[in-house]
């Protein structure tokens, strides 16, 4: 949309773009599936899922309005909002890996519960002193 395609190395400079552009669902996937894993105790963990479902559908619905028809054809909004939301990805699978080690860090620190009374508790993970974040 914003290069316009006259010779071969900007094909082909599309087409890398294209599988990059493709390659951050795998991230977003991976985004979902560390919340999902990350959180214990069904309830808790239902509503998380669920308000990140909500969150997506949310932007699924507004994402086609920032392509005005004005704006056209190059779509330059589209493409700035587009990229700010690939940006804003990354900055959540990096919050995804700091935060969890944090956690992990904290828990080792404090008091543990080397019988493991609680293990099988219905616990959510910040009190179950034996739950362990993934990363």
């Amino acid at each position: 949309m914003t290069v316009e395609n006259k010779n071969k190395g900007t094909q082909i400079g599309l087409l890398i773009s294209y599988y990059i552009v493709l390659s951050f669902w795998a991230t977003q996937t991976h985004a979902m599936s560390m919340i999902s894993r990350n959180i214990a105790r069904q309830t808790k963990k239902t509503v998380v899922v669920a308000m990140n479902f909500v969150a997506w559908a949310t932007g699924n619905a507004i994402g086609p309005q920032v392509f005005l028809s004005w704006n056209a054809p190059r779509y330059f909004i589209a493409f700035a909002v587009h990229m700010g939301c690939y940006v804003l990805l990354v900055l959540v699978i990096m919050f995804l890996r700091w935060e969890p080690k944090t956690r992990n860090v904290k828990k080792n620190r404090s008091a543990k519960d080397e019988i493991l009374v609680h293990a099988s508790d219905d616990l959510t993970d910040v009190e179950n002193p034996n739950f362990r974040y993934i990363y």
